[in-house]
């Protein structure tokens, strides 16, 4: 059952959704024994050209809601967390040799799906359940700003093909 997403936050879902293909891509990837540079480029330009704007942007708007909402709490400190995992894996990335790297492209897959299925299924609910309409409205212009790159579809090298 499809899950209604509040109009405000329709647009980091469908970011959601591009992060998810970067998952599914990777584990393609990693099944066919693809180029771990290959991969691990993906990643880094993945996380350049759309994860760490759309980290910054959630953050912003999210985490100022704990101090208001002491019922987020829990969940927003979950949400920080895994986005600081997420951020170490893609410095262990920049700095381990190549050898080393299969684990950690297989971990940055897991623990982004992860991540992305635990803010659509449990985060924006209880945000959307929490927050007053006009507070949810306040997002919007910041919402507004983001835009589909199709980041999947355009990148040169398919590696998982």
């Amino acid at each position: 059952m499809a899950i209604l997403r509040h109009l405000t936050l329709q647009p980091l879902s469908r970011q959601h959704h591009q992060g998810l293909l970067v998952s599914l891509l990777l584990e393609k990837g990693l099944k066919k024994n693809a180029s771990l540079k290959e991969m691990r480029d993906f990643i880094l330009q993945f996380w350049e050209d759309e994860l760490r704007l759309h980290f910054e942007k959630e953050e912003l708007l999210f985490l100022p809601l704990a101090d208001k909402y002491p019922q987020l709490t829990e969940n927003l400190t979950q949400f920080n967390n895994e986005h600081q995992e997420i951020r170490m894996l893609i410095q262990k990335l920049n700095n381990e040799i190549r050898s080393e790297q299969l684990e950690t492209i297989a971990s940055f897959s897991n623990t982004l799906e992860k991540h992305i299925r635990f803010e659509e299924r449990q985060l924006f609910n209880i945000i959307q359940e929490t927050l007053p309409e006009n507070e949810l409205n306040n997002f919007e212009s910041e919402l507004n700003l983001i835009t589909e790159k199709e980041f999947c579809t355009k990148y040169p090298v398919k590696f998982w093909e």
